[in-house]
């Protein structure tokens, strides 16, 4: 069936109803009239012949039609604005860059400001994604991947190596000879980063046990995070140790000593390149860009490598 030319455009409007629970409220964020909000919702849900929103006096509830709509939808749609807005840009808008989630609220965005002053001009937009996007597709400039290999169908500069080792709170393990015996880890509550244990490399408990001769039980019952910044919150608060990357522990660990290396630092057989477009390679703003990357992550690496036991 095809498409309606309007479904786009009460879809927006729908996705907006649903999130901000309020007809009023959408239509302040859209910049719409409520009536116009309320005309494209019976207009979306006659296109379906269902009913989406149970309206009443002073609440919204979303029928088990419009959640499926909702959730079905709502990430397709994100990627066609995406993509949209990607064929819109000119040469003076905003540069996309994408990157693993963590290494955004890690990494990058304590030190955008120096980006922000070195490049005044050039300002960036940040699309945090712990998925592989396709830059050509998706309208993206660049992108910073940690991976085993370059992707030969882009432009690869390799940036830096990474180092991983076990972190936990000072006040959780105390045990002054714990590096040279990695078995005792095993004792304490092992926080797990799903989104490494599945890939099984350097950076998961699995991956780096193995490094020492050493097996996950198969009975680990410890807290589950799906990123790893976020299993180091949980570090920084005492409830267990994890495997950190050392791009993300540089902050914390050098300037406010809330972690302290448990284990010995293996070097990832996963390196960090900056990608782009090969025909985007030479153009100036792609190369400051890969320029500033690469000089502020060897920089801020080599701090926290210089402090690791390996």
């Amino acid at each position: 069936m095809a498409l309606h030319p309007a479904t786009l455009s009460c879809l927006q409007v729908f996705f907006s109803v649903v999130e901000h629970g309020s007809f009023s409220t959408a239509a302040e964020a859209l910049h719409i009239t409520q009536s116009a909000v309320s005309h494209r919702i019976k207009q979306l849900e006659a296109m379906l012949e269902v009913t989406l929103l149970q309206r009443t006096t002073r609440r919204i509830k979303v029928t088990d039609a419009g959640e499926r709509l909702y959730r079905g939808t709502n990430k397709k749609l994100a990627e066609i604005e995406r993509i949209v807005e990607g064929i819109k840009r000119t040469s003076d808008s905003h540069l996309n860059l994408t990157t693993i989630s963590s290494l955004v609220s890690n990494w990058l965005l304590p030190n955008l400001s120096r980006y922000n002053a070195e490049y005044p001009a050039q300002p960036l937009s940040v699309i945090a994604d712990d998925s592989i996007l396709d830059l050509q597709f998706e309208g993206i400039d660049a992108a910073i991947r940690l991976t085993s290999k370059a992707d030969p169908l882009l432009h690869s500069t390799h940036i830096c190596e990474e180092w991983v080792f076990p972190v936990a709170s000072p006040s959780l393990v105390t045990e002054p000879d714990i590096i040279n015996h990695p078995e005792k880890l095993l004792s304490y509550p092992l926080l797990i980063d799903t989104v490494a244990e599945k890939g099984n490399d350097e950076s998961s408990w699995q991956g780096w046990l193995a490094t020492q001769n050493l097996a996950l039980p198969n009975t680990v019952a410890g807290q589950r995070f799906n990123r790893a910044d976020i299993a180091l919150q949980a570090v920084a608060a005492g409830q267990g140790i994890t495997i950190a990357r050392s791009s993300l522990v540089e902050q914390s660990m050098v300037k406010m000593g809330l972690f302290k290396q448990v284990g010995r630092a293996v070097k990832m057989n996963h390196a960090y390149y900056f990608a782009c477009r090969a025909e985007d390679a030479q153009k100036p703003a792609i190369a400051n860009l890969r320029h500033w990357i690469i000089r502020e992550m060897e920089i801020s690496f080599k701090t926290v490598s210089a402090l690791l036991i390996k």
